[in-house]
C-alpha cells in the first residue's frame, strides 16, 4: 500500500513539472492585433484632417509589413504601414470616441479590434488607462496571456525592443536548501515607488528579480497577483528570462494608490527554483495632476444688512483628489473680485476654511441688495492649480449665522515595512550578497512631522543577541551630516528635515547591524535614497522686461520676439512642463489680440492687422509661463514691443525717360546717371532706392548700381557693346528700396536709350590658335598654311593684310595679301626654338584703317620628326691602363626622335682599328671600347664612326691617355715604373737643354746670313679687306671681289713648307684623319673642336702646335645690319668741325651742313 503511494505522489509530481515546462514554453506567432483594445490619446477635442494619432500594430506571422485595414468610422483612416489619421474633422464632444479597426491574415480571415480616442483633459472611465498621448495604449503580452496558469509574462525580444534601459536594482531570491521545502521568510522586499503620470517610454524598467540558481539552472520568472494577471490585468509585467520588472502605462494614484503581488522562479524541468516572493509592494508617488474641486459652482447665501464687521456669513468647500495632508491637496482660499465693488472689500475669506465673513459694517440693502463673489480655491497652499466658483449673497433684513467648524484630522505615523539582513549560516565569515535592496523613494517637502520614518533594517540575530544599528556615509556621517539617522536599538531609518530635489537628488549610504560584545552581526547593506521630485519651482523667465520691434506693416503670423522661462524641477516631467499665455496688452487697441504666443516655444507672433505707428507707437504685454502643461506653478514678465516705420510709399524716377552714348567695346564706362525721390524717412532701408534692369539687356551688358547717397542709379557697361550687332539699346529700369513695400505699392520705371558709338576694331582670326602638322624637312617656299582673318567692322569695308610678329627662329614668311604662311628657311625640330615637338609663331593681321587696329593669331607647327641628325659620342676623353686596361663604356647620343636612333652601330677607322677594339653593348645604346694591344704610354686620338638604325652614321674623334698602369685604378706618372735615378734624368734634361740652345744660335747666324727677302707666310696678293688710298676727292671705293677659297686651304698654299721638317723625333707615328665639313650647321662646332684637337696632336701637321684656318664665322652675330645706318635729313648736325681736319674734309662738312656750295645757289 505504501508502494501505490509512493508511486502516485512520482506520477502526480511529473505531471505537475510537465504542465510548468509547458506553461514556460513561449507561444507561437497568431496572427492578429498586437493588442485586444486600442486607446489613443489627444491633447484636444476638436481634430482637424490629417492629424496623426498613432500606429495599429498588426500581423500574419509572415514577412508582411503593410497590410490593408478598414475603419467603420468614415472619419478614420489606417494607412497600409499601420499609421491612424483623421480623415475628416471631428469633435468629441463626449471626450472620447469608439470604433473598430478590420484586417485580414494571409488566409483572408478578418480580424477586428476595438479603438478608443480620448481627450487628454476629459476624465473617461478608469482614470489610469488614459495617459498617453498620440501613443499606442498596448497590453504587450495580454493577446498571448495563459487563463490556466495564474502567472503573467512578457516576451523578452519584444520588451527589450520597446523599453527604455534605466540603471534598475537587482533584487535576489532568498537562498533556499530545499527547493519545494517552505520555510520561515528571511526577508522581504521595502516598497518600489513609481511616480504617478510618467512619462515613459514604456514598458518602463521599474526593478530586477535574480535567483541565486541561475548560474547553474535556466529560470523563468513570471509575477501573481492584482496588476499581474488579476485585475487590472498587465499593469505590472515581468521578462520571463531576465526577472526585469516592468510597468506598463501610466500609473494613477487617485484610481490606485498600492500594488502587491508575488514574484516567482522555476527552474527548467525541476519546477520551482524559488519559494515566491511576498510582499512586492508598489507605492504610487502622488504628482499634483488634480485641481480642486468646488462642491458647488455657484453657493447662495444672505448676510443682514446691520450684520455687524466680523459676522460670518457662509462657507465655501473644496476638495483636491491629490494624497492628503501634502501640498498637492493643501488647499488656500481667496476672493478674487467682488460686485458691486463699493463697499470697497466688504467681504473677506479665510484663507484655510474657506468661511466668508463680513469685513465693513454698513451693508445697506436698499443700495447694494445683492452681491457676487468670485472666489479662488488653490493647491500646493494657494500657489498651485485652482478653480474657482461664484457665492452670490443677498442681503436682508435679519442676521443669519452659520460658522461650521471644520477640524483637520491629524497624520499619523506611516506604516513602514521591515528591511531583515540576509540569513547567514556562517556566522561573521563574509560570503557573496545574494540580494541587493532597491533603491527607497523619499518625497521632497515633505510636511513631516520629523524626524519622518523611512524604513527599519531589522538582523535575525536580534532574537538571541543585542544589535546595535548604525549608518555611514554622505547624508549620515559625511556631509550633509545627520540628514538621516538611524535608532540603534530598533534600527529604524529616519530623515530629520524635507529633503529638495533640486540641491540633491540622491542619496547612497550604507546600514551596520554589530552585536554587543560580538562585533558585526550582518555585512554593511547599502542604502539608495531616491528624492522624488514634486513642483516646488515656479518658471521663471530669463529676463524681467523684454525689448522688442514690430514694423507698421507686419503679416500675420509674423515673428516678433521669443521669451524663455526655464523650470528647475525634473525634466521630462509635468512639474517642468511650461506653457506660455498672454495675460494682458496694452493699449487694447485697435484690438486686445493684436499678438499671439506659441504656448510650446514662447515665440509671439502679429496675431491681427492694424498696427500704426503714429498711433500706437509702443505696447506693453505681460506674458505668463506656468508649469505643468499650464496648470501648475506660473511666473510673468513684461514685453515692450515698438512699433516701426514701415515702407510705405515707392521711391518715383525724377524723369520718365534718359539718353545716353558709350563707346563700343568699352567695358566699365559709365553712361548716365538716374535720379529718384521717396517719401519715407531719409537713410532707412524704406528710403534708400536699389535699381535693376527689367527689360531690354538679354546679352547683360549693362548694370546699373546704386550711387553712394542711395538715390541714384549709376548705369555703366559690364561687356563690350558691339556696334555692328546693335547700334542702340532700349533698355526699362525699376528702382524699388532696400524692404520690401509694407502694402501693395506701383513699382516705378524708367526708359533709358543707350546708343553705340562705332570704332575700328581689329581683325580677328577664326582661330585664336591654330595647329598644322608638318614635316620638320618641308622644303623652303613650301607652304605651310593659310591663316586668315575677319573685320570686324563691316560698314567701313576695309581690306586686311597680314604680318609675321614673331618668328623665333626665321624659318617662315606670310604673304600680306593672303595671310598663306610658306617656308622661308630650313626647320628643325631638334631646335632649341622648338618645345614638345611644337614651334608657335604669332601672326599679325591688320586693317587700312588710319590707324590700324591689329589682331593676333598663334600658329602651331607640329614638326614631325626625320632622321636627319647622325648619333654621336658624348664621352671624347677617356684615360686607361695600357696594361689590363678597364673597357670604356661610351655613351651614344641622337637629337632624332624615336625610330630614328637606337640600335646603333659602331665601326673603327684607320689606326684606331689595329689598337682598339668598339662593339656595342646589349641594348645597342653604348660603345664598350678595349684597347687590343698594350700601346706605350702617350696621347692617342681615336676615330669612331657610329651609325643610327636608319644607317645615318658620323665619326667620333676621341682622345684617350694611356698610362703606364695595370688594372681599373688609372695613375698616370712623370717617369715610367722602371725610370732612372733623378740625377740621371737631371743630366738628360740639361743636355736637351744646351743642345737647344745651340740650335738657336745656329739659326740666328743662318738668317743673318740670308740677303733675300723671304715670302711671308701669307702672299702679299692675297686680297682681304685691305684700305686703298686715292688722290682725288671725294674718290669712292673700288667693289671687291674676294676668293675666298684661300681660307679653306691653310697653310696649304706654302709648298715649299714640308710637313716633315717639324715632326717631333719623340712622338709615335700615329695617321689622323681630320673630319669632313658636315652638312648641318649646328655640327660646325662640333667640326671645329675635333679638327683642331687632332691638329694639335698630329706631329705631321707643319709648323708644330700652328694654327689653322677655318672659314666658319659662327651660326650668327649680334649686331644689326649695315643698312641701317643712313644719313640723317635732320640738318640738325653741325659738320663744320670736318674743316679743321683739312681740305678734303672741309669738302665734305660743305656737301653735308651746307657751305659755300649752298650760297652759290
Amino acid at each position: 500500500m505504501g508502494r501505490a503511494r509512493f508511486a502516485v505522489l512520482g506520477i502526480l509530481i511529473i505531471i505537475f513539472q510537465t504542465l510548468t515546462l509547458v506553461s514556460a514554453e513561449d507561444p507561437k506567432c497568431q496572427p492578429g492585433f498586437q493588442s485586444e483594445l486600442l486607446s489613443f490619446t489627444v491633447t484636444r477635442k476638436n481634430l482637424r484632417a490629417g492629424t496623426r494619432l498613432g500606429k495599429v500594430g498588426f500581423t500574419d506571422c509572415t514577412d508582411r509589413t503593410r497590410f490593408l485595414f478598414n475603419s467603420d468610422d468614415s472619419r478614420f483612416m489606417v494607412q497600409t504601414d499601420g499609421t491612424l489619421m483623421v480623415k475628416r474633422q471631428v469633435v468629441l464632444h463626449d471626450g472620447h470616441i469608439e470604433f473598430f479597426i478590420h484586417s485580414w491574415d494571409s488566409q483572408g480571415r478578418k480580424m477586428t479590434v476595438p479603438v478608443m480616442v480620448v481627450d487628454h483633459g476629459h476624465h473617461h472611465g478608469n482614470h489610469h488607462g488614459n495617459h498617453h498621448q498620440n501613443e499606442e495604449h498596448q497590453h504587450r503580452d495580454h493577446k498571448h496571456h495563459n487563463h490556466q496558469q495564474h502567472h503573467s509574462e512578457v516576451d523578452s525580444a519584444k520588451t527589450t525592443e520597446s523599453a527604455a534601459d534605466p540603471v534598475v536594482p537587482v533584487l535576489h531570491f532568498p537562498k533556499s536548501g530545499e527547493v519545494l521545502r517552505r520555510r520561515k521568510r528571511v526577508m522581504c522586499s521595502p516598497p518600489f515607488n513609481v511616480h504617478e503620470n510618467e512619462r515613459g517610454p514604456y514598458p518602463l524598467k521599474v526593478s530586477q528579480f535574480r535567483s541565486g540558481a541561475d548560474k547553474i539552472k535556466k529560470i523563468y520568472y513570471s509575477i501573481t497577483g492584482p496588476g499581474a494577471d488579476q485585475e487590472p490585468v498587465n499593469v505590472f509585467t515581468m521578462d520571463r528570462l531576465t526577472g526585469i520588472l516592468y510597468v506598463t502605462q501610466p500609473l494613477d494614484r487617485e484610481s490606485q494608490d498600492k500594488y502587491m503581488f508575488e514574484a516567482h522562479a522555476v527552474a527548467e524541468g525541476a519546477g520551482n527554483a524559488e519559494e515566491p516572493m511576498e510582499m512586492i509592494v508598489v507605492n504610487v508617488i502622488d504628482q499634483n495632476d488634480n485641481k480642486p474641486i468646488f462642491s458647488q459652482e455657484i453657493f447662495m447665501g444672505e448676510v443682514a444688512e446691520n450684520s455687524p464687521t466680523g459676522s460670518d456669513v457662509i462657507t465655501v468647500t473644496a476638495t483636491d483628489l491629490d494624497q492628503q495632508y501634502h501640498d498637492n491637496s493643501d488647499i488656500r482660499y481667496r476672493i478674487m473680485s467682488q460686485n458691486p465693488e463699493l463697499p470697497s472689500d466688504a467681504f473677506v475669506i479665510n484663507p484655510l476654511t474657506g468661511a466668508i465673513s463680513l469685513n465693513a459694517a454698513g451693508l445697506d440693502r436698499e443700495q447694494y441688495p445683492k452681491f457676487t463673489l468670485e472666489v479662488e480655491a488653490a493647491d500646493v497652499m494657494g500657489k498651485g492649480l485652482s478653480a474657482g466658483a461664484t457665492v452670490i449673497l443677498t442681503v436682508t433684513d435679519r442676521i443669519d449665522n452659520n460658522n461650521p467648524d471644520s477640524q483637520p484630522s491629524i497624520a499619523t505615523d506611516p506604516v513602514i515595512l521591515v528591511l531583515h539582513f540576509p540569513k547567514s549560516s556562517e556566522g561573521l565569515r563574509r560570503r557573496k550578497r545574494e540580494w541587493a535592496i532597491p533603491p527607497i523613494s523619499v518625497a521632497e517637502n515633505e510636511r513631516g512631522p520629523y524626524p519622518l520614518k523611512v524604513s527599519q533594517i531589522r538582523s535575525n540575530e536580534d532574537k538571541i543577541k543585542k544589535i546595535y544599528y548604525s549608518i555611514t556615509g554622505p547624508g549620515a556621517d559625511q556631509e550633509p551630516v545627520n540628514l538621516f539617522t538611524m535608532d540603534r536599538l530598533t534600527g529604524i531609518l529616519y530623515v530629520t528635515q524635507p529633503l529638495d530635489r533640486e540641491s540633491q537628488a540622491k542619496y547612497m549610504f550604507k546600514a551596520h547591524a554589530v552585536a554587543e560584545g560580538a562585533g558585526n552581526a550582518e555585512e554593511p547593506m547599502e542604502i539608495i535614497v531616491n528624492v522624488i521630485d514634486q513642483n516646488d519651482n515656479k518658471p521663471l523667465f530669463e529676463k524681467d522686461t523684454y525689448l522688442g520691434e514690430v514694423a507698421e506693416a507686419s503679416k500675420i503670423g509674423s515673428d516678433v520676439i521669443t521669451v524663455t522661462a526655464i523650470d528647475v524641477d525634473q525634466q521630462g516631467h509635468d512639474n517642468s512642463d511650461i506653457r506660455y499665455r498672454i495675460m494682458s496688452q496694452d493699449p487694447k487697441l485697435p484690438s486686445d489680440s493684436l499678438f499671439f504666443v506659441n504656448p510650446l516655444t514662447g515665440a509671439i507672433r502679429v496675431n491681427a492687422g492694424g498696427l500704426d505707428r503714429e498711433k500706437y507707437p509702443k505696447y506693453t504685454l505681460e506674458v505668463q509661463a506656468a508649469d505643468m502643461t499650464g496648470e501648475g506653478l506660473s511666473t510673468t514678465t513684461k514685453v515692450i514691443l515698438t512699433v516701426t516705420d514701415s515702407n510705405d510709399n515707392a521711391p518715383v524716377f525724377t524723369q520718365p525717360s534718359y539718353e545716353g552714348t558709350v563707346a563700343e567695346n568699352k567695358v566699365g564706362a559709365v553712361v548716365l546717371t538716374m535720379s529718384v525721390t521717396d517719401g519715407d524717412e531719409p537713410h532707412s532701408p524704406a528710403w534708400n532706392a536699389k535699381f535693376k534692369i527689367v527689360d531690354g539687356d538679354p546679352g547683360q551688358i549693362f548694370s546699373v548700381n546704386t550711387g553712394v547717397n542711395k538715390h541714384e542709379g549709376i548705369l555703366t557697361t559690364v561687356k563690350g557693346a558691339d556696334f555692328e550687332r546693335s547700334g542702340k539699346h532700349t533698355l526699362m529700369i525699376a528702382v524699388e528700396n532696400e524692404v520690401p513695400f509694407a502694402i501693395s505699392l506701383p513699382t516705378a520705371t524708367a526708359t533709358v536709350v543707350v546708343t553705340v558709338e562705332d570704332v575700328n576694331e581689329a581683325p580677328f582670326f577664326d582661330q585664336v590658335e591654330k595647329l598644322v602638322s608638318k614635316p620638320e624637312d618641308l622644303a623652303i617656299d613650301s607652304e605651310v598654311v593659310r591663316y586668315t582673318a575677319n573685320d570686324p567692322d563691316i560698314a567701313r569695308k576695309q581690306t586686311v593684310s597680314y604680318k609675321l610678329i614673331s618668328d623665333p627662329a626665321g624659318w617662315l614668311t606670310v604673304k600680306q595679301e593672303t595671310g598663306v604662311i610658306t617656308v622661308k628657311s630650313a626647320m628643325d625640330r631638334e631646335s632649341h626654338f622648338v618645345k614638345d615637338n611644337k614651334y608657335t609663331a604669332i601672326i599679325g593681321a591688320y586693317d587700312n584703317d588710319e590707324v590700324p587696329a591689329t589682331g593676333t593669331g598663334t600658329l602651331i607647327i607640329q614638326l614631325e620628326d626625320v632622321n636627319d641628325n647622325a648619333p654621336s659620342i658624348v664621352e671624347r676623353e677617356f684615360t686607361v691602363c695600357n696594361k689590363e686596361g678597364a673597357p670604356q663604356l661610351l655613351s651614344v647620343t641622337d637629337e632624332d626622335g624615336p625610330g630614328f636612333t637606337a640600335p646603333y652601330s659602331v665601326s673603327l677607322h684607320g689606326m684606331t682599328k689595329a689598337n682598339w677594339t668598339a662593339r656595342m653593348n646589349n641594348s645597342r645604346t653604348g660603345i664598350i671600347l678595349n684597347m687590343a694591344t698594350e700601346l706605350p704610354r702617350g696621347v692617342y686620338t681615336l676615330i669612331l664612326k657610329v651609325a643610327d638604325n636608319q644607317g645615318m652614321e658620323q665619326d667620333s674623334t676621341l682622345t684617350a691617355e694611356v698610362c703606364n698602369c695595370n688594372g681599373h685604378e688609372v695613375k698616370c706618372s712623370v717617369v715610367d715604373e722602371a725610370g732612372f735615378p733623378l740625377p740621371a734624368i737631371l743630366g738628360i734634361l740639361g743636355g736637351a737643354l744646351l743642345l737647344l740652345l745651340l740650335l738657336l744660335l745656329l739659326l740666328m747666324f743662318a738668317r743673318r746670313g740670308k740677303g733675300e727677302q723671304k715670302v711671308p707666310l701669307l702672299q702679299d696678293d692675297d686680297i682681304r679687306d685691305n684700305i686703298y688710298y686715292y688722290d682725288e676727292e671725294g674718290g669712292g671705293e673700288d667693289d671687291q671681289d674676294y676668293d675666298l677659297s684661300v681660307l679653306h686651304h691653310g697653310l696649304d698654299n706654302r709648298p715649299e713648307v714640308f710637313r716633315n721638317d717639324v715632326v717631333p723625333n719623340f712622338m709615335p707615328a700615329l695617321q689622323y684623319q681630320y673630319k669632313p665639313r658636315p652638312a648641318n650647321p649646328d655640327e660646325i662646332g662640333n667640326f671645329i673642336d675635333d679638327n683642331m684637337k687632332a691638329a694639335d696632336n698630329d706631329p705631321t701637321a707643319p709648323p708644330y702646335d700652328s694654327l689653322l684656318v677655318f672659314d666658319y664665322e659662327g651660326g650668327g652675330s649680334d649686331a644689326g645690319s649695315l643698312s641701317s645706318l643712313n644719313s640723317s635729313s635732320s640738318g640738325d648736325q653741325d659738320y663744320n668741325c670736318l674743316g679743321e681736319w683739312g681740305p678734303r674734309f672741309k669738302k665734305l662738312a660743305d656737301m653735308y651742313g651746307g657751305g659755300e656750295d649752298d650760297d652759290m645757289l
